[in-house]
């Protein structure tokens, strides 16, 4: 018999599992990496032209490696890339029309779903259950921060 804590990590896994999943189709919808999704994600959100510096330092990721992921999403037409007028050292990024559809087709797919996951739940119960599951996940991320302020 499984005790609560393996309960719970099996829990964790098939949620990490279930996420993973998701990315994955979603990077097959676009033919994308992680990295270029999150990029893309990332320039839809700010709407607004971004240095190749900043989005390095928003990534996390060394500013060759942003070089090389705009190259791939210049490449096919998902962001634009052009010098900045105030340093020509300087260069910049933006979305394009058809980075912006990309992206929205992505969160439209992920809505949908959800819509299904939900149709699929016990109708009297759906409330509960996301109440449950919020309580569950503030647990988990206020554990994984007091582990992670340890390290």
């Amino acid at each position: 018999m499984m005790t609560l804590t393996e309960k719970y990590a099996e829990i964790s896994k098939a949620l990490y599992g279930l996420c993973s999943k998701k990315e994955m189709i979603r990077r097959k919808c676009l033919n994308l990496g992680r990295m270029e999704c999150d990029l893309l994600n990332f320039l839809s959100n700010v709407d607004k032209t971004v240095c190749m510096n900043d989005l390095s330092v928003e990534l996390k990721v060394s500013h060759s490696r942003i070089t090389r992921i705009i190259d791939t999403l210049v490449k096919k037409k998902l962001v634009r890339r052009f010098p900045s007028k105030r340093d020509r050292r300087s260069w910049l990024a933006e979305i394009t029309d058809k980075g912006k559809k990309a992206n929205e087709q992505t969160i439209l797919d992920f809505m949908n779903i959800q819509e299904d996951l939900i149709c699929r739940l016990p109708q009297d119960r759906i409330e509960e259950i996301f109440e449950n599951i919020q309580v569950y996940l503030e647990a988990y991320q206020k554990a994984l921060l007091e582990k992670e302020s340890k390290l």
